[in-house]
């Protein structure tokens, strides 16, 4: 006996074939189909051509004479890097004083006043320069080897007025 078929309109009822009961289905083969035509190269082929495989290079071992001489490049470069930074240092000091200290070179003759010094000497004759070397000045321009002046004294000093 066959089974009832199905009436449908839907494509996946159409493919359902109906069997009759205790029979086996037949397969049948797939289509032989052939093999994809092979793609032709997009070069020629080249002939005679020799491919080098990276592991098949030539490595050059360092040896002790080429460890040396690594070693001198690397002690070269920081004796290089050091003498740079020390003339970089040196010149940005150099820059960074004061080429000419300020010390008039017109001098005058003063009288010290009661209870003044020699800082207060300089700093009165030459207040915009700097006052260690104008009292260093004083004391070459009247041979004064200490600190000692008296009131009334009078002193050859730098004019900075």
């Amino acid at each position: 006996m066959t089974a009832p078929a199905r009436l449908s309109s839907s494509p996946a009822a159409q493919s359902v074939k109906v069997v009759p009961s205790g029979a086996t289905p037949v397969r049948r083969p797939a289509a032989l189909t052939a093999p994809p035509a092979p793609v032709p190269p997009l070069a020629p082929p080249v002939r005679n051509r020799q491919v080098r495989c990276v592991a098949h290079r030539r490595v050059q071992v360092p040896t002790q004479r080429g460890m040396a001489v690594t070693r001198r490049s690397r002690l070269a470069d920081v004796v290089a890097a050091a003498t740079v930074t020390v003339a970089i240092v040196g010149g940005l000091g150099w820059i960074g004083q004061d080429a000419n200290p300020g010390i008039p070179v017109k001098t005058v003759v003063i009288r010290v006043g009661g209870g003044e010094t020699l800082w207060d000497v300089a700093r009165r004759v030459a207040p915009q320069a700097d006052q260690g070397a104008v009292v260093h000045r004083i004391r070459e321009l009247n041979g004064i080897a200490g600190s000692a002046i008296e009131p009334g004294q009078r002193l050859q000093v730098p004019d900075g007025r």
